[in-house]
């Protein structure tokens, strides 16, 4: 995996950002007061973004993913980081929306 969720969500709040999007097989992007900006640097593995939901979800979310395709829920990434997780199938792989909550 050539990124870690930590950093990522690091960077977003430094930078005061509204939202991470992940999608495998491209580089993540970062929302920053309404502009999205894609993230310098190697696009996603095949997997890697599965990997990265799995690190952090609730069973009962990754599960929710896995039989209906979409999960949504709120995560605290180091308070006082709260975020809304959108989770859901994509063409057979998963997309991620971290979305802070101010």
């Amino acid at each position: 995996m050539s990124y870690a969720l930590a950093d990522l969500v690091q960077l977003l709040v430094t930078e005061r950002g509204e939202a991470i999007h992940l999608h495998d097989r491209e580089a993540p992007v970062l929302e920053l007061h309404g502009i999205l900006h894609r993230v310098e640097g190697p696009p996603l593995e095949a997997g890697d973004t599965q990997t990265m939901f799995r690190s952090f979800a609730p069973k009962k979310e990754f599960q929710a993913v896995a039989q209906d395709g979409l999960a949504v829920f709120e995560h605290v990434f180091g308070y006082p980081n709260f975020f809304r997780v959108m989770a859901f199938r994509e063409d057979d792989s998963l997309r991620l929306e971290l979305r802070r909550i101010l």
